[in-house]
Protein backbone atom coordinates (compact mmCIF):
# COMPACT_ATOMS: atom_id res chain seq x y z
CA UNK A 1 0.00 0.00 0.00
CA UNK A 2 1.09 3.21 -1.09
CA UNK A 3 1.85 6.12 1.10
CA UNK A 4 -1.52 8.19 1.74
CA UNK A 5 -1.53 11.84 0.96
CA UNK A 6 -2.51 14.69 3.56
CA UNK A 7 -5.54 14.59 2.56
CA UNK A 8 -6.71 10.85 2.24
CA UNK A 9 -5.52 10.77 6.23
CA UNK A 10 -7.63 13.76 6.79
CA UNK A 11 -10.87 12.74 5.29
CA UNK A 12 -10.17 9.24 7.41
CA UNK A 13 -9.48 11.10 10.56
CA UNK A 14 -13.13 12.77 10.14
CA UNK A 15 -14.67 9.28 8.64
CA UNK A 16 -13.30 8.04 12.50
CA UNK A 17 -14.36 11.27 14.27
CA UNK A 18 -18.12 12.21 12.64
CA UNK A 19 -19.36 8.42 11.58
CA UNK A 20 -22.21 9.68 9.08
CA UNK A 21 -19.38 10.41 6.83
CA UNK A 22 -18.17 6.74 7.13
CA UNK A 23 -17.75 5.12 3.65
CA UNK A 24 -16.39 8.20 2.30
CA UNK A 25 -12.94 7.74 2.71
CA UNK A 26 -10.19 4.98 2.56
CA UNK A 27 -9.94 2.39 5.36
CA UNK A 28 -6.31 3.82 6.65
CA UNK A 29 -6.71 1.78 10.22
CA UNK A 30 -4.06 -0.48 9.52
CA UNK A 31 -1.39 2.85 10.09
CA UNK A 32 -2.55 3.74 13.63
CA UNK A 33 -0.49 2.34 16.17
CA UNK A 34 -1.22 0.15 19.02
CA UNK A 35 -0.65 1.59 22.15
CA UNK A 36 -0.12 0.03 26.08
CA UNK A 37 -2.03 -2.95 23.90
CA UNK A 38 -4.60 -1.15 23.17
CA UNK A 39 -5.57 -0.90 19.03
CA UNK A 40 -5.21 2.22 17.53
CA UNK A 41 -8.96 2.43 15.64
CA UNK A 42 -10.46 1.91 19.58
CA UNK A 43 -7.92 4.74 20.71
CA UNK A 44 -9.45 7.16 17.93
CA UNK A 45 -12.88 6.28 19.39
CA UNK A 46 -12.66 8.56 22.38
CA UNK A 47 -12.51 11.55 19.64
CA UNK A 48 -15.60 10.33 18.48
CA UNK A 49 -17.37 10.23 21.61
CA UNK A 50 -15.79 13.93 22.21
CA UNK A 51 -17.18 14.98 19.05
CA UNK A 52 -20.89 14.09 20.11
CA UNK A 53 -20.30 14.92 23.61
CA UNK A 54 -19.38 18.44 23.06
CA UNK A 55 -22.12 18.77 20.55
CA UNK A 56 -24.29 17.61 23.36
CA UNK A 57 -23.17 20.75 25.66
CA UNK A 58 -23.15 23.41 23.22
CA UNK A 59 -26.66 22.67 22.52
CA UNK A 60 -27.55 21.69 26.39
CA UNK A 61 -26.15 25.81 27.10
CA UNK A 62 -28.26 27.29 24.32
CA UNK A 63 -31.36 24.63 24.35
CA UNK A 64 -31.76 24.29 28.46
CA UNK A 65 -35.96 24.69 28.33
CA UNK A 66 -35.55 21.59 24.89
CA UNK A 67 -33.55 19.51 27.42
CA UNK A 68 -35.36 20.15 30.89
CA UNK A 69 -38.74 19.19 28.82
CA UNK A 70 -37.44 15.81 27.16
CA UNK A 71 -35.23 14.56 29.60
CA UNK A 72 -31.28 14.42 29.82
CA UNK A 73 -31.54 11.04 27.66
CA UNK A 74 -33.78 11.77 25.10
CA UNK A 75 -31.48 15.30 24.61
CA UNK A 76 -28.33 13.18 24.67
CA UNK A 77 -29.56 10.73 21.45
CA UNK A 78 -31.65 14.10 19.74
CA UNK A 79 -28.21 15.51 20.39
CA UNK A 80 -26.59 12.28 18.21
CA UNK A 81 -29.01 13.02 15.64
CA UNK A 82 -28.53 16.70 15.21
CA UNK A 83 -24.50 15.83 15.07
CA UNK A 84 -24.95 13.25 12.17
CA UNK A 85 -27.02 15.64 10.73
CA UNK A 86 -25.38 19.05 11.12
CA UNK A 87 -21.36 18.22 11.13
CA UNK A 88 -19.86 21.34 12.20
CA UNK A 89 -18.42 23.89 10.61
CA UNK A 90 -17.64 27.16 12.96
CA UNK A 91 -14.68 27.80 15.09
CA UNK A 92 -17.58 29.38 17.17
CA UNK A 93 -18.92 26.86 19.29
CA UNK A 94 -22.24 29.16 20.43
CA UNK A 95 -22.61 29.04 16.63
CA UNK A 96 -23.11 24.71 17.08
CA UNK A 97 -26.79 24.53 17.55
CA UNK A 98 -28.44 27.22 15.25
CA UNK A 99 -29.99 24.42 12.85
CA UNK A 100 -31.57 22.83 16.05
CA UNK A 101 -34.97 24.76 15.75
CA UNK A 102 -35.41 23.45 11.89
CA UNK A 103 -33.98 20.53 12.71
CA UNK A 104 -36.67 19.41 15.29
CA UNK A 105 -39.17 20.20 12.68
CA UNK A 106 -38.74 16.58 10.86
CA UNK A 107 -37.73 14.95 14.00
CA UNK A 108 -39.77 12.26 15.57
CA UNK A 109 -40.07 14.25 18.53
CA UNK A 110 -42.16 16.85 17.38
CA UNK A 111 -44.74 14.06 17.05
CA UNK A 112 -44.77 13.77 20.36
CA UNK A 113 -44.33 17.51 21.40
CA UNK A 114 -45.34 19.72 18.61
CA UNK A 115 -44.68 22.67 20.41
CA UNK A 116 -40.56 22.30 20.55
CA UNK A 117 -39.15 23.93 17.29
CA UNK A 118 -41.32 27.18 18.39
CA UNK A 119 -39.68 26.82 21.80
CA UNK A 120 -36.43 25.81 20.32
CA UNK A 121 -36.72 29.24 18.29
CA UNK A 122 -37.12 31.33 21.26
CA UNK A 123 -34.40 29.79 23.22
CA UNK A 124 -32.31 30.46 19.85
CA UNK A 125 -33.21 34.36 20.01
CA UNK A 126 -32.49 34.62 23.41
CA UNK A 127 -29.09 33.17 22.88
CA UNK A 128 -28.55 35.79 20.00
CA UNK A 129 -30.00 38.45 22.19
CA UNK A 130 -27.10 37.58 25.04
CA UNK A 131 -24.13 37.47 22.40
CA UNK A 132 -25.63 40.68 20.20
CA UNK A 133 -23.28 43.56 20.34
CA UNK A 134 -25.29 46.68 21.87
CA UNK A 135 -25.70 49.97 20.63
CA UNK A 136 -26.07 53.20 22.94
CA UNK A 137 -29.31 53.94 23.33
CA UNK A 138 -30.55 56.83 21.16
CA UNK A 139 -31.91 60.66 22.64
CA UNK A 140 -35.34 60.23 20.65
CA UNK A 141 -36.55 63.11 22.97
CA UNK A 142 -37.42 65.25 19.53
CA UNK A 143 -39.74 62.63 18.32
CA UNK A 144 -42.62 65.38 19.52
CA UNK A 145 -41.33 68.04 16.94
CA UNK A 146 -41.76 66.02 13.83
CA UNK A 147 -44.69 66.22 11.56
CA UNK A 148 -47.52 63.45 11.10
CA UNK A 149 -46.30 63.70 7.47
CA UNK A 150 -42.89 62.61 8.50
CA UNK A 151 -43.46 60.19 11.54
CA UNK A 152 -45.46 58.19 9.29
CA UNK A 153 -42.55 57.65 6.85
CA UNK A 154 -40.20 56.85 9.85
CA UNK A 155 -38.49 53.71 10.49
CA UNK A 156 -37.61 52.56 14.18
CA UNK A 157 -33.98 50.92 14.73
CA UNK A 158 -33.84 48.68 17.62
CA UNK A 159 -31.02 46.96 19.36
CA UNK A 160 -29.85 44.18 17.84
CA UNK A 161 -30.35 41.76 20.93
CA UNK A 162 -34.55 42.68 20.21
CA UNK A 163 -36.74 39.99 18.67
CA UNK A 164 -40.08 38.84 18.68
CA UNK A 165 -41.91 35.58 18.01
CA UNK A 166 -45.30 34.05 17.56
CA UNK A 167 -46.53 30.70 18.04
CA UNK A 168 -49.33 28.94 18.64
CA UNK A 169 -48.24 27.31 21.61
CA UNK A 170 -47.34 29.05 25.46
CA UNK A 171 -43.86 28.88 25.23
CA UNK A 172 -42.63 31.66 27.34
CA UNK A 173 -44.74 29.49 30.09
CA UNK A 174 -43.05 26.57 29.16
CA UNK A 175 -39.81 28.44 28.61
CA UNK A 176 -39.92 30.31 32.22
CA UNK A 177 -40.83 26.55 33.74
CA UNK A 178 -36.98 25.49 32.78
CA UNK A 179 -35.90 25.76 36.28
CA UNK A 180 -38.95 24.11 37.82
CA UNK A 181 -39.00 19.90 38.78
CA UNK A 182 -40.42 18.34 35.96
CA UNK A 183 -42.82 16.83 38.07
CA UNK A 184 -44.31 19.88 38.87
CA UNK A 185 -44.84 21.19 35.66
CA UNK A 186 -48.69 21.15 34.71
CA UNK A 187 -49.27 23.97 32.00
CA UNK A 188 -52.26 23.89 29.87
CA UNK A 189 -51.60 23.89 25.79
CA UNK A 190 -54.63 23.85 24.27
CA UNK A 191 -55.23 26.96 22.38
CA UNK A 192 -53.05 29.04 24.70
CA UNK A 193 -50.89 30.92 21.81
CA UNK A 194 -48.53 33.04 22.84
CA UNK A 195 -46.12 35.73 21.64
CA UNK A 196 -42.45 36.83 23.13
CA UNK A 197 -40.45 39.96 23.38
CA UNK A 198 -36.99 39.17 23.67
CA UNK A 199 -34.48 41.72 24.50
CA UNK A 200 -30.93 41.92 26.75
CA UNK A 201 -30.26 44.51 29.39
CA UNK A 202 -26.86 44.58 30.70
CA UNK A 203 -26.31 40.96 31.36
CA UNK A 204 -29.31 39.66 31.46
CA UNK A 205 -32.16 38.62 28.43
CA UNK A 206 -35.37 39.10 29.36
CA UNK A 207 -38.47 37.60 27.62
CA UNK A 208 -41.70 38.95 28.03
CA UNK A 209 -45.29 38.11 26.36
CA UNK A 210 -47.34 40.73 24.26
CA UNK A 211 -50.16 40.96 23.16
CA UNK A 212 -51.07 40.07 19.19
CA UNK A 213 -51.06 44.31 17.96
CA UNK A 214 -47.98 45.24 19.51
CA UNK A 215 -46.08 41.52 18.51
CA UNK A 216 -47.43 42.85 14.60
CA UNK A 217 -45.75 46.37 15.05
CA UNK A 218 -42.74 45.05 16.50
CA UNK A 219 -42.60 42.70 13.63
CA UNK A 220 -42.76 45.36 11.11
CA UNK A 221 -40.83 47.66 13.11
CA UNK A 222 -37.73 44.77 12.84
CA UNK A 223 -38.38 44.30 9.10
CA UNK A 224 -37.47 47.91 8.28
CA UNK A 225 -40.90 48.69 7.11
CA UNK A 226 -42.09 52.80 7.65
CA UNK A 227 -44.31 53.07 10.78
CA UNK A 228 -46.82 54.31 9.23
CA UNK A 229 -47.11 51.73 6.55
CA UNK A 230 -47.73 49.27 9.94
CA UNK A 231 -49.81 51.10 11.66
CA UNK A 232 -51.91 51.50 8.30
CA UNK A 233 -52.22 47.27 8.16
CA UNK A 234 -52.86 47.41 12.17
CA UNK A 235 -55.51 49.90 11.86
CA UNK A 236 -57.93 47.96 9.43
CA UNK A 237 -57.47 44.79 11.62
CA UNK A 238 -57.71 46.27 15.09
CA UNK A 239 -60.94 47.88 15.92
CA UNK A 240 -59.87 49.67 19.64
CA UNK A 241 -57.17 52.94 19.64
CA UNK A 242 -53.48 51.81 19.47
CA UNK A 243 -51.26 52.50 22.51
CA UNK A 244 -48.26 53.41 20.45
CA UNK A 245 -46.65 56.39 22.50
CA UNK A 246 -47.01 53.96 25.73
CA UNK A 247 -45.39 51.39 23.72
CA UNK A 248 -43.00 53.53 22.12
CA UNK A 249 -42.41 55.05 25.68
CA UNK A 250 -41.68 51.59 27.41
CA UNK A 251 -39.01 50.56 24.97
CA UNK A 252 -37.27 54.05 25.07
CA UNK A 253 -36.91 53.58 28.88
CA UNK A 254 -35.41 50.73 28.24
CA UNK A 255 -32.89 51.17 25.44
CA UNK A 256 -34.32 49.27 23.18
CA UNK A 257 -34.22 51.75 20.25
CA UNK A 258 -31.17 52.74 18.90
CA UNK A 259 -33.17 55.92 16.42
CA UNK A 260 -35.26 56.85 14.03
CA UNK A 261 -34.99 57.63 10.24
CA UNK A 262 -37.52 59.82 8.66
CA UNK A 263 -36.87 59.43 4.79
CA UNK A 264 -34.63 62.71 4.57
CA UNK A 265 -32.05 61.99 7.24
CA UNK A 266 -31.54 59.65 10.13
CA UNK A 267 -32.96 61.26 13.86
CA UNK A 268 -30.52 60.08 16.55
Amino acid sequence: MSEPSLLELQRWMTSRIRPATAGTAADLRNLVKPQRGTPGVERLSVYAGGYVARTREALAQMYEAVRHVVGAHVFAELARRYAARHPSHDYNVNLRGRHLPEFLTTDPLTEQLPFLPDLARLERFISQAFHAFEAPPGNLTRLGELSLETWSTMRIIFQPSVGVLASAWPIVDIWEARTRPREEVDIDLINRPQRALVFRQGLTVRCERVDEPQHRLLDGLLAGRPLGAVCEELAHTSAAALPLDAWCASWARRGLLVRCEAVSAPLA
